[in-house]
């Protein structure tokens, strides 16, 4: 008997528990509308783009708002530049081919240059699920290929 009381008291409670659960997360999504939220941080150095979280190992952004910080490590001024495009290799370049034609471009968003040492951000609000790139479009960057690709879903 004691055990057959101590399973109802105990399915009863984990009942409870999964019901509050959903319930709750539920009506706060609906009350809210939560935009989900990813945050990128970017280092550049000499001729290096690293990610974290690092997607080319599988990892994946959510469709939602991003916020990139770029951190220049290196000797040289970087910039980020947000491309909206799967297309990140063989980019259209200016007539003297030191950089990328940004007139050509699809860009969503740009994180001006910035000194050895230096940070900035750049946030977009509602990124669609699709396929992005990275650059650096300081004249010879791109073309010592430092550029990122990852993907939101």
């Amino acid at each position: 008997m004691k055990k057959i009381l101590y399973l109802s008291i105990l399915s009863t409670f984990v009942l409870l528990i999964a019901c509050s659960g959903s319930s709750e997360s539920t009506a706060t999504n609906e009350e809210t509308n939560d935009v989900p939220k990813s945050t990128v941080n970017v280092t550049m150095k000499e001729w290096e783009v690293n990610v974290d979280p690092n997607y080319k190992m599988g990892k994946h952004i959510s469709p939602g708002e991003l916020t990139l910080t770029l951190t220049n490590e290196g000797l040289q001024e970087h910039n980020l530049i947000l491309l909206n495009d799967s297309k990140h290799e063989d980019l259209p370049l200016t007539s003297d081919e030191s950089m990328v034609d940004e007139s050509k471009l699809d860009i969503l968003g740009t994180i001006a240059s910035l000194q050895p040492g230096k940070s900035g951000k750049l946030v977009v609000e509602n990124l669609p699920a699709g396929t992005y790139a990275l650059i650096c479009n300081i004249p010879g960057h791109y073309a010592q290929e430092m550029v990122y690709k990852f993907i939101a879903r």
